[in-house]
């Protein structure tokens, strides 16, 4: 990712999970390439922009050119912005790692319930029965 490229990250307000992971990743940003915006705040303006009920169903990310990543491949690129995260997107690069990583964060979006108990966080609005296809 060029240096002055910045990516638009809508993560759920809701969430205590998803909150609590926007608040690591502003930590980590020092570059401040991330723009971490609620989903809730989102209005759709261009064609292609993902609607509310697709948003609130997977992360998605938009970079400077209006390109839309979801799901494992919006946390790739989240961590190709963040230098201390890039390794990580690099190997979620090498060949036959993308479905990996895409069946990781399935996982931790069907379960983010339990895990946002387990952490003390808020739980969070969505049926996580509704994200295990």
């Amino acid at each position: 990712m060029p240096p002055g490229d910045r990516l638009t990250v809508l993560y759920d307000a809701d969430c205590g999970v998803c909150t609590m992971t926007a608040r690591m990743l502003h930590a980590l940003d020092r570059r401040r390439r991330l723009d971490l915006s609620p989903l809730q705040g989102f209005t759709p303006e261009a064609p292609g922009d993902p609607v509310r009920a697709d948003l609130a169903e997977r992360l998605h990310v938009r970079d400077a050119c209006g390109r839309w990543a979801s799901g494992g491949g919006a946390v790739l690129r989240i961590m190709a912005a963040v230098p201390i995260l890039a390794p990580l997107s690099m190997l979620g690069r090498l060949p036959g790692a993308g479905r990996a990583v895409d069946a990781g964060y399935r996982w931790v979006a069907a379960h983010r319930d339990g895990i946002g108990r387990r952490l003390g966080v808020d739980r969070c609005r969505i049926d996580p029965a509704r994200l295990t296809d």
